[in-house]
């Protein structure tokens, strides 16, 4: 496995444990609105407005992320959904490996 796409595999990882955690928080108080970006760029911190039930979507496979527009990433994930203010990616490849 090739070090960028293991690196861009486990960025995508951590993006999600902070999401997850979020989620949590957001459903114990009723709120729904901003997740981090799950893109492999280790320096994105933009937020994407989407409902925990979007997110609930997302995570019905450990190789989906939820990225905005224009930070996917064709070599190593392709574009499954487009929504307004997110797309789904789903990893290909080693990283798919790497977040199973």
């Amino acid at each position: 496995m090739s070090e960028r796409a293991r690196r861009i595999a486990e960025n995508e990882q951590r993006f999600r444990i902070f999401n997850e955690q979020v989620r949590a928080v957001r459903a114990e108080l009723r709120a729904e609105s901003e997740f981090a970006c799950e893109c492999g760029d280790q320096a994105c911190v933009e937020p994407m407005n989407m409902s925990s039930r979007d997110y609930q979507h997302v995570r019905r496979d450990a190789r989906w992320f939820a990225v905005l527009p224009g930070h996917e990433r064709p070599d190593v994930e392709r574009v499954l959904e487009r929504h307004p203010g997110h797309l789904v990616v789903q990893k290909i490849g080693e990283g798919a490996d790497v977040v199973q």
